[in-house]
């Protein structure tokens, strides 16, 4: 009586077919974490350049009530605004528009990462009674 004969397995093809299939879905795996890694990237780099803007905005609202203010630029800035970061900023003012005593500012905020060129843009408008 053979027992072997009645043994039931795997073959080395079927292994290997499905070792095969499963490194093409974890292939498409990594390249899907990959994606998602630089989309976290690119909202967290969004969200600082905002925040920088907005400080920006904010200086020269201050600075308005004691000074005339006018555009002006800052390059290699970090998430703070200090020196050493990625981010570049630049302001224009536009006095007298779009009325008498209202100045309109237009701050941009920018980047270049692995995808390319990026910029965030914050209007606003001060008037002699502020923002």
């Amino acid at each position: 009586m053979d027992l072997l004969k009645d043994k039931k397995g795997f073959s080395m093809l079927e292994v290997l077919i499905a070792i095969v299939i499963l490194s093409i879905a974890i292939m498409g795996l990594a390249a899907l974490q990959s994606r998602g890694i630089r989309g976290n990237d690119l909202g967290n780099r969004t969200s600082q350049a905002v925040a920088l803007a907005q400080d920006r905005l904010e200086d020269l609202i201050n600075a308005s009530r004691t000074q005339t203010i006018s555009g002006g630029s800052e390059s290699d800035i970090d998430e703070t605004g200090s020196a050493g970061g990625v981010f570049s900023r630049t302001w224009t003012v536009q006095n007298s528009v779009p009325v008498t005593n209202a100045d309109t500012i237009a701050i941009t905020v920018g980047w270049i990462d692995i995808a390319g060129p990026h910029n965030v843009t914050i209007n606003g408008v001060i008037t002699s009674d502020g923002y």
